[in-house]
């Protein structure tokens, strides 16, 4: 018996929509510049699962510093979460200095919005608040 048997007789939950969610629900491919309208099977749509919640992304100043960074620390630097492996000076000085923009004592800057989720919220809120 192979390990993989169960997985190809049992898909679970989900294994039943594979093929026809592949490619719509499952790894859509959309195209285009990253922004909140994109292409999707060749029609114009509203993206709501980009992390470039405030359009910075395609920002020519940005997209210069990207490559600056790219050309210096290579594509994959830092290499892991931040708070494992990949904390840099490069964070700390970017959150003295939006500290310092937002005239507060001190920033924790979160690179993705699911660790907002999963981290700052938990920590303000309790499980009888309610988030409107």
């Amino acid at each position: 018996m192979d390990i993989f048997d169960k997985i190809r007789q049992d898909k679970g939950a989900l294994g039943q929509y594979y093929k026809m969610g592949h490619g719509y629900y499952m790894f859509p491919k959309l195209e285009g510049e990253l922004s909140p309208h994109m292409k999707f099977r060749g029609k114009d749509v509203l993206n709501w699962s980009l992390n470039n919640y405030i359009g910075l992304a395609n920002h020519p100043e940005v997209r210069k510093a990207d490559e600056e960074a790219a050309k210096e620390y290579g594509l994959a630097y830092p290499m892991g979460a931040r708070m494992m492996s990949g904390q840099t000076s490069k964070h700390e000085e970017l959150e003295e200095k939006l500290a310092d923009f937002a005239g507060k004592e001190s920033v924790y800057l979160l690179n993705y919005g699911y660790q907002g989720m999963v981290s700052i919220i938990d920590a303000l809120v309790g499980r009888n608040d309610v988030i409107v």
